[in-house]
């Protein structure tokens, strides 16, 4: 009876043993482990990881491209005039604007008529022309008066001399007024009439009926249609890489094939806020469907020395400062390799030392191979 008893005992607690067994062993398969080789393994065994094929499956692997010294930089741009194919229309004196005939987007030629003014500066220089012609002609008779009067003996040196000198002094009175009038363009009395300088579109208009503008306030801008560029917003980060005549390729929303183009200009100074400068590219060709004022998209093509690039995804951060790159030995085992880097920028970062080209690292999932690591952003 008691033999009989300890025996159902021990039996029972093997078939409970077999069910344990039989029940966690679903468990240790449904979700892959990350396995470590043997603490006494060599020093570069003892970094390696090993995964279930399943689990390399929800990793993303990518080969360490060569270091190919060109990369693009991207940024966002405007279309322009080009500053140099631009005219000002501005005001020569003070005067109140009465009526505009030009506006935003009309496309004109030289010598339409933009907008007219009333100013009694213009008044009172053109009665100084009319004051300043009449004194030279009156010099002018004067002085051939004390002429004819020596020629004949009854005139003196002293005063042929004093009149010649009068007529030399309103002549350049006359010169000079006739310079200032000719600043204030056609229209007569105290009227202003300001014409287009040259062909093109307006492209900016800041004069309004009944305004009264200073001397020398620019009314209009007229560009030239045919001459754009486009004005990009670059990071201070690439501007190392870039010079002039970098090549440039610019995509527009409105366009569907994009342009090329070539650096011109670099800007010399830095916004505070955005850490950005302004640089200038001239296009490769012009696009009549390009406006002023359009906003585009600028890739700049910069240097990159000798750096290789790989995702900033691909770095995980041990110990709070070492950076770590799993390499992937073979078709299931990972290598922790520790690697240096440069400044990361736009995704990317370049590795200084501990890479090859062509080795195949785990770009995505990385923290799946290494729980006690972070990403490096």
């Amino acid at each position: 009876m008691a033999w009989g008893l300890t025996a159902s005992l021990v039996l029972g607690a093997a078939l409970a043993g077999c069910d344990s067994s039989s029940a966690a062993s679903p468990a240790a398969t449904e979700v892959p482990q990350a396995k470590k080789v043997d603490k006494g393994a060599s020093e570069a065994n003892r970094n390696v990881v090993r995964l279930e094929a399943a689990s390399v499956k929800m990793l993303g692997i990518e080969p360490v491209a060569p270091a190919s010294g060109t990369q693009l930089a991207w940024a966002p741009a405007q279309v322009a005039f080009i500053e140099d194919r631009t005219a000002a229309v501005s005001v020569p004196v003070a005067a109140r604007v009465v009526s505009v005939q030009a506006h935003v987007g009309d496309v004109v030629k030289a010598g339409d008529v933009l907008a007219t003014l009333v100013s009694p500066d213009a008044l009172r220089t053109r009665h100084e022309l009319a004051a300043a012609r009449t004194s030279r002609e009156v010099a002018a008779v004067e002085a051939q008066r004390y002429q004819t009067m020596v020629d004949k003996g009854v005139g003196t040196d002293v005063d042929l001399r004093a009149a010649q000198a009068k007529l030399r002094e309103s002549s350049q009175e006359l010169s000079r007024a006739s310079g200032t009038v000719a600043l204030l363009g056609s229209g007569d009395g105290d009227k202003l009439v300001l014409r287009a300088p040259r062909a093109g579109v307006i492209a900016e208009r800041k004069a309004q009926v009944g305004a009264a503008m200073d001397a020398g306030s620019a009314l209009f801008t007229i560009g030239d249609p045919g001459a754009m560029n486009v004005v990009a917003q670059v990071f201070e980060s690439d501007l190392q890489g870039i010079a002039v005549g970098s090549p440039v390729q610019v995509e527009a929303p409105q366009i569907t094939k994009p342009m090329t183009g070539k650096v011109r200009y670099l800007g010399a100074t830095l916004d505070k806020d955005s850490r950005r400068a302004s640089v200038v590219v001239d296009l490769d060709q012009q696009n009549p469907a390009l406006r002023a004022g359009m906003q585009v998209k600028v890739g700049v093509q910069t240097s990159s020395a000798h750096d290789m690039m790989i995702p900033v995804t691909a770095v995980l951060i041990k110990d709070e400062s070492r950076s770590v790159v799993y390499v992937q030995r073979s078709d299931n085992e990972f290598e922790a390799r520790t690697v240096q880097l440069g400044r990361p920028t736009r995704g990317m970062v370049p590795v200084i030392s501990g890479l090859k080209p062509g080795e195949k690292i785990v770009v995505k999932g990385g923290l799946l191979l290494d729980g006690a690591a972070n990403q490096l952003l």
